[in-house]
């Protein structure tokens, strides 16, 4: 099965899916009793004519006839308007809509549910686009298919059909061409069908890049970044501008070869019909009839070429979203099991890990952390810090050795469950576009304001009030609108809502000035206590008081103890903290 053809499977699977295949039936059944009911349109025209002609040979008129015609005609053009509004809203719109609702939000969730590692391989920005345009097109491709290609392609045959029953020669004539224009239409498509997915992975190419400025937009401006990314944008849009044109200039040779055909036929029908009506086999009325339909085939035929262009932008973009999306890692599988009470006993036992073979971060990695336990890691540049609260969040799954959570591996465990008992306030807290009561409820979505309050109090983010909106105000992308330690101060009121079991601070307080460092340290401890605690700092202050100090060097743990030990062991932890300045380093 060809790609184009899986990816049609794919979209009326999907359909049929959110409509039932009952009514997917009954929406099939009634736009081709439509289309049956257009193409019955002219042979009242053609009872018309026959009346004109009886006038024109007899001059004898049939009042009586014109009337019935007319409220025929009325009466039919009413039905088709009601049929036609049935049809297109509660038989199409609402089915359609729904198809699209429920595949944004399926495709939405894959998203989301993709696994850590899968995400950093890809472009945000292009992730976004191809999701609007999978999604978007499917819509149209239903709308197509279901309204204009079905109802044309059964006008065609309805057609077909009545003018075999009107006149064989006369039907030959008109259709003789048909197999010529549908060969042109088959060969232009495939012709472009490469280049309209190039294109469209172009277009994904560069909204990527727009969006990589947009995301670090203080980041573009510090470093004069606009004229390249205007660059790589002019590229990329340049060499779309081009794949366009090829495509376009294939088409409209099609437009051109359609309305060649049309003109063609209508001479072979006239020449036949001139030829019969000397042998006087055939009326005027009938010449009408054929004539008329010519257009209700040959156009409808070059508006299907039309959507063959249509149909091409619609499946590449559901083709690249299904390429995209259909086969993410996802973060939980059924396998894996819930946390039950755990005790918080966390363990790594001979773990390495590296992000590929020839470079490892971790080097069989021993550490405990007992329930209810404050430990400190201290690490030189690139010892590994980060990496251990990520495998122990189950960002990255370990490469040899296991952690342990009650004696179980985490590999065992659904990673959604882990990490609902979790919670990081570090260095770069990206809060989210949007008010800050919003920032604070995805921590706690049942806090009251007065939650918030004491959250707030706790955190000394009490400047919050001073704001013009409160806790109403939208703090901006990544929370621009705030400073670093306004932000910080944030996330760490979001940790007091929270009130997980486990809390890991990678330098929580690095933004803060001594002061408020001091006041928020004492509610930390405060929140620290009888939960189990991983803190990860610079300042001796922070890890003074921690339990055991994990001292890592090249992805090794080289020391562990209590800093009063560890001060009098005068090892590397000694050679690392500078008492006077209260740091390490």
């Amino acid at each position: 099965m060809s790609t184009t053809n899986k990816t049609v499977t794919k979209i009326l699977q999907s359909y049929i899916e959110s409509t039932g295949k009952k009514k997917v039936f009954f929406v099939i059944l009634f736009g081709v009793f439509l289309a049956l009911f257009w193409a019955l349109e002219p042979l009242i025209f053609t009872e018309m004519i026959k009346i004109i002609e009886e006038y024109i040979s007899s001059w004898n008129i049939l009042v009586s006839e014109i009337i019935n015609i007319s409220i025929i005609w009325g009466v039919f053009a009413l039905t088709l308007i009601i049929f036609a509004y049935v049809f297109d809203y509660f038989f199409l719109a609402k089915t359609i809509i729904k198809n699209y609702h429920d595949q944004s939000l399926y495709y939405a969730n894959r998203i989301v549910q993709m696994s850590f590692g899968h995400y950093l391989s890809k472009q945000v920005g292009s992730i976004y686009k191809i999701l609007d345009r999978g999604t978007e097109n499917q819509l149209f491709f239903l709308y197509t298919l279901l309204l204009w290609v079905l109802r044309s392609v059964s006008q065609i045959i309805i057609i077909s059909i009545i003018l075999f029953v009107v006149d064989w020669r006369m039907a030959i004539a008109t259709l003789a061409l048909v197999p010529f224009a549908i060969w042109i239409g088959a060969f232009i498509y495939k012709k472009v069908a490469p280049t309209q997915k190039k294109l469209d992975q172009t277009y994904a190419d560069g909204f990527a890049i727009i969006w990589n400025g947009l995301s670090n937009f203080s980041l573009t401006k510090i470093l004069n970044l606009e004229k390249i990314f205007y660059n790589k944008m002019e590229w990329i849009f340049e060499d779309s501008y081009k794949k366009q044109l090829k495509i376009n200039r294939w088409w409209s040779l099609a437009h051109g070869y359609t309305a060649w055909i049309v003109i063609l036929s209508r001479i072979l029908v006239i020449a036949l019909w001139f030829y019969l009506i000397t042998k006087w086999e055939l009326t005027f009325s009938i010449l009408f009839l054929f004539f008329s339909y010519i257009g209700w085939i040959y156009f409808p035929l070059s508006f299907l070429f039309e959507q063959l262009r249509q149909f091409q932008k619609y499946l590449t973009a559901v083709e690249l979203m299904h390429d995209e999306f259909d086969n993410l890692e996802f973060e939980d599988i059924n396998t894996w099991k819930n946390l039950k009470d755990p005790r918080w006993n966390v363990s790594f036992e001979n773990v390495s890990f590296g992000y590929s073979d020839n470079k490892k971060i971790l080097k069989n990695i021993d550490l405990e952390i007992k329930p209810w336990q404050k430990i400190a890691l201290v690490w030189d540049t690139w010892a590994g810090k980060s990496t251990i609260v990520n495998l122990l969040l189950r960002f990255w799954d370990v490469n040899f050795g296991e952690i342990l959570l009650d004696g179980i591996d985490i590999q065992d465990i659904k990673k959604s469950s882990l990490r609902s008992h979790i919670w990081v306030v570090s260095q770069d807290n990206s809060l989210f576009n949007l008010s800050i009561e919003e920032n604070l409820k995805f921590a706690n979505p049942k806090a009251t304001k007065k939650d918030i309050e004491s959250a707030l109090k706790k955190a000394e983010a009490m400047f919050v009030y001073d704001l013009p909106k409160w806790i109403k105000t939208v703090i901006g992308e990544r929370g621009l609108k705030l400073s670093g330690g306004e932000k910080q101060r944030i996330s760490i009121a979001r940790l007091f809502l929270k009130n997980p079991e486990i809390l890991i601070l990678d330098e929580a307080t690095s933004a803060l000035d001594n002061r408020t460092e001091t006041m928020i340290q004492k509610s930390l401890d405060r929140l620290m206590k009888g939960k189990t605690s991983i803190i990860i700092a610079h300042r001796l202050s922070t890890i003074q008081h921690a339990d055991v100090i994990y001292v890592l060097q090249n992805g090794r743990v080289v020391e562990s103890w209590s800093y009063t030990k560890l001060m009098k062991k005068k090892g590397k932890f000694y050679r690392l903290a500078n008492p006077d300045k209260l740091i390490l380093g």
